[in-house]
């Protein structure tokens, strides 16, 4: 009886018994805590924060989105360009920090050049010093260039007629509590309308200023408090004659600044000649020691 050899591998076994020659790896989910201080955490709070601002910086102006005051000076606006560039820089809040970081650059190109900030100040109805419009609220903007001319109302000769109002309504408003009319917004209507309301001005009182003297005088022209004694006084009080009143505002700042910086040319003249004399001494020391002197 011969038997013969048969490989194993002739079988072949049901689907249920077979075996895979190679295994599926499952993944598992690996959690990985992250302080919260990590980079990876700064990231994704810098590039929210940066959206955020984004959103929320179209309505404001240069001042706002750097977030100082308008009286800052240049050092105070530098620091805080800075901290804000390090904060929304692209690398840490992504695309939206680069257009916010744009935004930036924008605002303190303009308000570190002091011609740019002064007609940027215009713009906007602000004035820098202690007569800001933020403070005051009551000085007009300007409704697209600036031009070298503005409206001006003499509100003490205003008798609240409403004409100018009726005419040019987005130009001029009517101050109820004041009882006179105001310009709020430069140019907010075609120069015929203003013309006409200029012209239907019953006591002329609308006036055409250059554009470097409305602010002071919307400032001026404003009621400010009136110093009392006990019960006698107080109240509100402004200058009868506001022209007049504008150029003695105006002489008074020229004098301040000239005398500041005189102040400041003594001090730099002063600093040099003591360092003049400082270096003089120390050349006589050092030729004194000198063999060949």
């Amino acid at each position: 009886m011969s038997v013969s050899a048969v490989s194993i591998s002739q079988f072949s076994l049901p689907k249920a018994f077979q075996v895979e020659d190679h295994f599926t790896t499952i993944s598992k989910p690996i959690w990985r805590w992250r302080r919260q201080g990590s980079p990876a955490s700064r990231i994704r709070c810098g590039k929210r924060e940066a959206g955020e601002m984004l959103a929320t910086s179209m309505g404001k102006n240069y001042y706002e989105l750097l977030g100082v005051s308008v009286d800052s000076n240049a050092q105070k606006i530098k620091q805080a360009y800075r901290n804000l560039q390090k904060k929304y820089h692209p690398d840490v809040a992504g695309q939206e920090g680069h257009e916010y970081t744009l935004k930036l650059n924008e605002a303190y190109k303009v308000l570190m050049r002091e011609n740019l900030r002064k007609e940027y100040d215009a713009s906007i109805g602000e004035m820098r010093g202690n007569y800001s419009s933020s403070s005051l609220g009551r000085t007009s903007s300007w409704n697209g260039p600036l031009r070298p001319q503005g409206l001006f109302v003499d509100e003490n000769a205003c008798i609240g007629c409403r004409e100018c109002v009726h005419h040019a309504s987005s130009t001029f408003i009517f101050d109820e509590a004041l009882g006179c009319a105001r310009v709020k917004l430069q140019y907010g209507d075609d120069e015929q309308k203003i013309e006409v309301s200029v012209d239907s001005c019953p006591v002329n009182c609308i006036h055409w200023v250059e554009k470097e003297e409305l602010p002071v005088l919307e400032f001026l022209i404003q009621p400010q408090p009136k110093e009392g004694f006990g019960i006698f006084g107080g109240g509100w009080e402004r200058p009868a004659n506001v022209f007049m009143a504008a150029k003695s505002f105006n002489k008074q700042t020229h004098n301040e600044n000239h005398g500041r910086n005189c102040k400041k040319f003594n001090y730099l003249l002063i600093t040099s000649s003591i360092l003049f004399v400082a270096i003089y001494i120390i050349s006589i020391l050092h030729c004194s020691t000198c063999v060949d002197c």
